[in-house]
């Protein structure tokens, strides 16, 4: 029975891609952040939480991170799939943006990834199995107020290149998705985070206020999360995947816009796009 490692289950891309995976047939272990979380990932489950172990983590750990490879090797001698899902976004204008939050934001969304893969490659080169870093359209195009989640991202695209010809001789693959706006939490919680720390926008207002309001409409609008997990198991299922899925169409047409237009037709857009 193949397995696979998800982190960032609490809900959203996590939480469909449990669901498919155990619909599939296959062991899952995946990590949240709360007990709360992990008895409403076992009792969505139902019946097929047999084949499901649920991991308290917070990937930044060096602890919690040793503890999830730990229970991927209690649960199978091979690991076939890794997907690294947990991330977070701390928005805010790039000259107001605090310190700590810009080194915080790397911290969750690349240094961990590492982390996690890390601890789990010897797994999977035993299971010849796959890598998929969940990156974003913000990883292609970076947009104002969530400059720090873009560069995230950004290195997220570049680290998982390198890791795709590292790791090829071992049989191990390494994909990338790079969702548009989906109804999940993620910007939700960015927004609160915002406000709980107290950053004013000042003369960036008409700005930051022009893109939570664009955020949260996409948000709204956007692909079902099911299209992500979908999206996961046509990749690791493929005899020879792509190297990179951008879903849904529009962002697929974003990021061929993006490859033929110039950084300043670009900017321009943005700027009337946003009222800037």
């Amino acid at each position: 029975m193949p397995t696979i490692a998800i982190t960032g289950c609490s809900s959203g891309f996590g939480l469909v891609t449990v669901r498919r995976f155990l619909r599939e047939g296959w062991q899952v272990v995946a990590t949240v952040r709360r007990e709360a979380d992990r008895a409403d990932l076992t009792k969505d489950a139902g019946d097929a939480a047999r084949r499901l172990t649920v991991v308290i983590a917070d990937i930044t750990q060096a602890a919690d991170v040793a503890r999830l490879r730990e229970a991927v090797e209690a649960t199978s001698p091979t690991l076939e799939v890794l997907v690294n899902n947990a991330g977070t976004a701390f928005p805010a204008p790039i000259e107001l943006l605090p310190l700590d939050d810009l080194r915080e934001q790397f911290e969750i969304n690349v240094v961990a990834q590492v982390a996690v893969t890390q601890a789990l490659l010897p797994r999977l080169k035993a299971g010849r199995g796959a890598i998929v870093n969940v990156s974003s359209i913000s990883g292609r195009i970076a947009s104002p107020c969530i400059g720090a989640y873009s560069a995230s991202k950004f290195a997220l695209e570049a680290l998982s290149d390198v890791l795709r010809v590292e790791l090829a001789p071992f049989g191990v693959r390494v994909i990338v998705i790079e969702p548009g706006s989906s109804p999940t939490k993620i910007w939700a919680t960015s927004r609160n985070r915002a406000r709980a720390r107290g950053i004013e926008p000042g003369v960036y207002e008409p700005l930051t206020s022009t893109m939570e309001q664009r955020s949260g409409e996409l948000s709204v609008n956007g692909f079902p999360p099911e299209v992500f997990a979908d999206t996961v198991w046509e990749s690791v299922t493929a005899t020879s995947p792509r190297t990179r899925y951008p879903i849904p169409a529009d962002v697929r047409r974003l990021v061929l816009i993006r490859r033929l237009l110039s950084d300043k037709w670009l900017d321009r857009r943005i700027r009337r796009l946003l009222g800037w």
